[in-house]
């Protein structure tokens, strides 16, 4: 196991999801998902290890049950859910 395998296996352990991971990284949730599985390894690693580090040393998002704004019935808006318009 590398280092960045490694570095994401503790984020992990810690509440990081792959797709928070990606997020903060700035990268797709499938170049995570390489990376974990060692098919793939970042091209500027050293980078990456350092923003991993920094994301190791704060508190993980919180999850989220649903995406913001997907519990809205289509055909209705944020300013008129709960109206009779």
């Amino acid at each position: 196991m590398n280092d960045v395998q490694q570095r994401i296996e503790a984020l992990q352990a810690n509440g990081w999801t792959i797709a928070a991971l990606a997020s903060e990284i700035g990268v797709t949730v499938n170049a995570v998902q390489k990376w974990k599985a060692g098919t793939r390894y970042p091209t500027n690693s050293k980078a990456i290890l350092l923003l991993m580090d920094k994301l190791a040393a704060s508190k993980a998002p919180k999850k989220r049950r649903y995406a913001p704004g997907s519990r809205i019935k289509r055909g209705k808006t944020a300013e008129n859910v709960g109206t009779n318009g």
